[in-house]
């Protein structure tokens, strides 16, 4: 309501001018107004921070059959600089402003146009009919009042269902951050920790661990992962890879349990049980977003008022700007207003692929975030890491440890 005053205002008339203002006026007051509503609601993208640093990039391969993921492979440094947001620090020139030009050369093959063509011909045609009902005599006088009063309710209502859209498919991202941060605090407790005294349980625990990430991805996918092993199969195994240490450590004598390296090495196992416990909530919290949709309701009401909004919008339109410039200022509203609810319906389920949306599972195939969270993507990325860890070699120091270092070791 604040901005449809303000943009209002703006056209009132002038002191020195006694023309009133004419319906064009009012039109682009109420367009006016509803830009500014989006403007002022709409979410904004996450900021990154600047990269500064080397960071290890994984650039060549070989695929698992098993979950798609890489077997071999090798890291170059690369150093960047700009807006880090894409899987293994990738910079896609497009996400910059400067490439708007490129952007609207592109507009006839975005995915976002193709989902809307048919509710676009469908307006299109109504807009013709009413043009050609207006050349053989009805031409009933529809006021701008109602289109006026109802463009910013219009705008705020696209603007909270795009809101609530992007806040699942941020918070899917979330979740997928903390699962790479869990499995790498996982890797090096192993690796400081419980490989050098129980090497079984440990190799146990990387194998259950480098599948985790893939399952996860199937899950999210509505996928099944082969070997029916779903990621909280695959928690348990890590919890009886934890236990197995354990009982190695028992099984060293009743002398050796009481020793501080041994009770050291039993908060550590427990501090591990957690981050599992933490990777069974991650997948948790990836079947809330997936079985979770947004009201159908609401999604429903959207779609009709936009349909009676802009089905209504000749009649006032036809009367102010003519019967020429009728159709294409039908066609960029429809367009625009359309494809903002579009974009809510393709990253309300930032995970879902649904089969007859092809061109939509290509996309959330791919490493970008166009139409959601790439998940196979990084679920690569995190058994890269992992397994980077895992054969990291300690460096070899001159230099003896203390006296109490060698006790401990010893113990």
């Amino acid at each position: 309501g604040l901005h449809v005053r303000h943009a209002l205002r703006s056209f009132r008339v002038r002191p020195m001018s006694r023309k009133p203002p004419g319906p064009m006026s009012r039109i682009l007051a109420m367009l006016v107004a509803c830009a500014s509503s989006s403007l002022a609601l709409a979410p904004g993208p996450p900021l990154t921070p600047r990269a500064s640093e080397p960071l290890l990039v994984a650039t060549s391969g070989e695929a698992d059959p098993q979950y798609g993921l890489l077997k071999s492979f090798r890291f170059d440094e690369l150093r960047i600089s700009g807006r880090q947001g894409l899987p293994g620090g990738k910079i896609d020139a497009h996400y910059s402003s400067r490439y708007w030009l490129v952007s609207l050369m592109n507009t006839h093959r975005s995915l976002v146009l193709r989902r809307i063509r048919s509710q676009l011909v469908f307006n299109v045609l109504v807009t013709c009919l009413i043009l050609g009902a207006r050349t053989v005599g009805f031409r009933p006088a529809v006021p701008i009042t109602m289109h006026t009063l109802l463009g910013g309710f219009v705008s705020l209502l696209l603007v909270f269902r795009t809101n609530s859209a992007y806040a699942r498919f941020w918070e899917a991202r979330i979740i997928w951050g903390g699962v790479k941060n869990t499995c790498i605090d996982i890797v090096l407790a192993i690796c400081a920790n419980v490989r050098p005294r129980a090497p079984q349980a440990a190799a146990d625990l990387v194998s259950a661990l480098q599948l985790y990430p893939g399952s996860l991805s199937c899950q999210c996918r509505a996928e099944p992962p082969d070997g029916n092993l779903d990621p909280y199969a695959l928690c348990l195994r890590m919890h009886k890879a934890v236990a197995l240490a354990a009982a190695e450590v028992d099984a060293s004598g009743p002398d050796r349990r009481d020793s501080v390296g041994v009770r050291l090495f039993e908060l550590q196992l427990s501090r591990l049980n957690g981050d599992i416990d933490k990777l069974a909530d991650a997948a948790g919290a990836c079947s809330r977003i997936t079985n979770t949709p947004v009201p159908l309701s609401y999604s429903r009401h959207t779609s009709r008022f936009l349909t009676v909004w802009l089905g209504t919008l000749p009649f006032v339109l036809a009367g102010a700007v003519g019967a020429r410039l009728t159709l294409p200022c039908v066609i960029v509203a429809c367009w625009l207003l359309l494809g903002i609810e579009e974009l809510g319906h393709l990253i309300e389920q930032p995970f879902e692929v649904h089969s007859h949306l092809g061109e939509v599972r290509k996309l959330k195939d791919s490493e970008s975030y166009d139409v959601g969270v790439p998940t196979r993507s990084l679920a690569n990325n995190i058994v890269l890491g992992c397994q980077a860890l895992v054969d990291l070699k300690e460096p070899a120091t001159p230099h003896s440890p203390p006296p109490a270092a060698q006790e401990l070791q010893e113990a």
